[in-house]
């Protein structure tokens, strides 16, 4: 359990942008930060940090959340690891006792496999440097490729033995389930009949720890030293589970996350060694595919930290595919791409090796290309002077040019490939564009496709709004919500209201809960009069800077809730800071009276809708009354019909 004390001063110590900023590459915009969503799928940035509030928002999906809440989602933490995750960033100790085998199996899936998956990869580490085994084999395995103590420590890496079921012994004495070891794939479990074999996933492998972004172990690969066996595979990587999806992890993705931002710039390998001697070399801004194709999870990951990339695989033909093959996908997703080919008998982990820190960056700067000429290059080798060939490797340049979508970059690529081409730029626009126009036609039909398939909802209720002459159909709930809108971003502002004939000054809050209770009305939605009674109740307690001190009143439901209703708004141009364009548009932000009147309006259709809710009860009451009660009600209905009429006046509209 951790004290309340600790949870505070993380709250109080941790800086959102610093927070998100570790996963999402933000660029400041006034007084906010702005980047891609790291929830959804978005090409334009509507992911908005406001330090001043201390939360994030999605305008796009409508995730939001504080620095807890944000770790939460991003990496489907429990609230518990959350804090942990934080209080280790900003160097706050919390003190936690070691779990009891009980306490282990208690833990809800996600929390124990990623508890195993740590537990392992120290028991591993621990092999590596302190088993008879593991020193004579891995260790000097490592050694002689030329990594350095501080590397091995760096990435974490380990040993598994010969045993073939060390790991699973071990790992069973400390409390661990069979169970989570079958899910997180470091044991294998066969059946024949009715015999169950079970034994470890690696042995007698170099450990490569797998990180996710946040640094938590989510798997492993291995490298096989075994020389009796010519048939076993030299990498295998633990299954897919439910904390490790290969297709959305990047090797080293971890250690290098703030050389990418800081280099704005990351390079691409394809093995894990490749990782470690680049970084080991003085180049850390680099990650692995871990031997795989590249995937669109796998790219999201670089989009967060850097648009720009250099591709960085082997010199032989494999390499020069697996290259191609990853430039397709890195176009569409709008990078600024580099290939780099190294000499043909040459990988990034024995080119780096045989180098020093000067002269790999010499290399690279000499041979780094763009990827028309690179797909220049390595295409007309293959064409040749055969028309037809020549034919279809312009083809494969214009494909690759009609998949960015900034169609300035277009422009530019078309104006490139004439001139090293020789090919009229009206002929490949038109070669570009037929292509284009049918990746849209095909996408559109995909989409129509889909929404045939699906019971389509119907269109939300247009949000709060007044017209001249009619009141749009707006429920109590609806209303209620935009009251608490306005009360917590405009709630400490000051605006006038007449008194008799004078005008008198009075905070929004106040203005809203005295128009409230002059009439005893509560919020219908027991969860906005919940979040209307806290926020009266800190209101009390504090005179200025309310929000921060409602945060920590919260329970999760309200927070949510919270996030909701707040508004970060990006900062205006100093043009619309002019008196001349104040003067000339008028909204509720810099104009007091507007304000006011979009306060009282609102207060006024809340009372409107529930004199209606109560006349059309009053309406039901006649229909079984007798005579006497009948004239009673009609009476009563006769006062809120004036009352009715009169609102509608005040309001301008009419609701029948």
């Amino acid at each position: 359990m951790i004290k309340q004390e600790t949870i505070n001063e993380i709250l109080n110590t941790s800086r959102i942008e610093e927070v998100v900023g570790d996963f999402v590459r933000l660029t400041k915009r006034g007084v906010n930060y702005i980047g891609l969503c790291p929830f959804h799928d978005e090409k334009t940035p509507s992911f908005t940090v406001s330090p001043a509030k201390g939360i994030c928002k999605c305008f796009g999906c409508g995730v939001g959340g504080d620095s807890i809440g944000f770790i939460m989602k991003h990496e489907n933490y429990s609230y518990v690891e959350a804090l942990r995750y934080l209080a280790k960033k900003y160097n706050i100790e919390i003190q936690e006792t070691q779990l009891s085998s009980e306490e282990i199996q208690l833990l809800n899936e996600r929390e124990a496999l990623l508890l195993l998956t740590t537990f392992a990869s120290d028991y591993f580490a621990e092999n590596l440097h302190k088993h008879e085994e593991g020193i004579a084999i891995g260790l000097s395995y490592l050694k002689e490729r030329g990594f350095t103590e501080n590397s091995i420590k760096k990435f974490h890496l380990g040993y598994a033995v010969r045993q073939r079921d060390a790991f699973l012994t071990y790992a069973t004495t400390k409390g661990y389930t069979i169970d989570n070891l079958e899910k997180s794939g470091l044991i294998i479990v066969r059946q024949q009949e009715n015999n169950i074999s079970r034994f470890d996933r690696f042995t007698e492998r170099v450990i490569f720890p797998i990180h996710n972004f946040s640094g938590k172990v989510i798997g492993f690969g291995g490298r096989t030293l075994s020389t009796l066996n010519k048939n076993i595979a030299k990498y295998i990587n633990s299954p897919e589970s439910a904390i490790y999806h290969k297709s959305d992890i990047l090797y080293g993705i971890f250690q290098a996350k703030r050389a990418i931002q800081k280099a704005d710039k990351c390079y691409l390998v394809e093995g894990y060694t490749d990782v470690i001697s680049l970084y080991q070399a003085g180049i850390e801004n680099v990650v692995s595919s871990s031997g795989t194709s590249l995937t669109q999870g796998q790219i999201r990951q670089i989009t967060r930290l850097t648009n720009n990339i250099t591709v960085l695989y082997d010199g032989d033909s494999a390499g020069i595919q697996a290259a191609i093959r990853a430039v397709g996908m890195l176009l569409k997703e709008n990078l600024n791409i580099r290939i780099v080919i190294l000499p043909p008998s040459e990988d990034p982990d024995s080119f780096v090796r045989k180098r020093d820190l000067q002269e790999i960056q010499d290399f690279f700067a000499e041979n780094e290309k763009d990827f028309i000429h690179f797909k220049i290059d390595v295409l007309s080798k293959e064409a040749g002077n055969d028309p037809i060939k020549k034919a279809e490797f312009v083809k494969q340049i214009a494909t690759d040019i009609a998949s960015i979508p900034d169609i300035i970059k277009v422009s530019f690529f078309v104006k490139q490939c004439s001139t090293l081409l020789g090919i009229p730029e009206p002929v490949l626009y038109q070669s570009v564009n037929k292509i284009r126009l049918a990746t849209y036609r095909k996408e559109k039909l995909e989409q129509t496709k889909e929404n045939t398939d699906i019971n389509l909802l119907p269109a939300d209720t247009e949000k709060f709004k007044l017209t001249s002459n009619s009141l749009e159909p707006l429920s109590i709930s609806e209303v209620e919500k935009h009251i608490l809108f306005l009360l917590l971003n405009y709630g400490e502002q000051i605006i006038e209201i007449l008194d008799d004939t004078t005008c008198v000054p009075i905070r929004v809050d106040q203005f809203i809960f005295n128009d409230l209770d002059k009439d005893g009305i509560e919020f219908e939605t027991l969860l906005y009069q919940k979040f209307l009674t806290i926020y009266a109740e800190t209101a009390e307690k504090y005179s200025s800077d309310i929000i921060p001190q409602l945060k920590q009143n919260l329970d999760q439901e309200m927070f949510e809730l919270f996030v909701t209703l707040v508004d970060i708004k990006p900062s205006p141009s100093p043009l619309w800071e002019s008196s001349r364009i104040k003067s000339f548009i008028n909204t509720i932000d810099n104009n007091k009276t507007k304000l006011h009147n979009e306060i009282l309006n609102s207060l006024q259709v809340l009372r409107l809708l529930k004199l209606r809710a109560i006349k059309n009860t009053y309406l039901n009451e006649t229909r079984k009354a007798n005579e006497e009660d009948s004239l009673l009600i009609l009476k009563k209905l006769n006062d809120i019909t004036k009352i009715i009429c009169d609102i509608e006046k005040d309001l301008g509209v009419s609701y029948r």
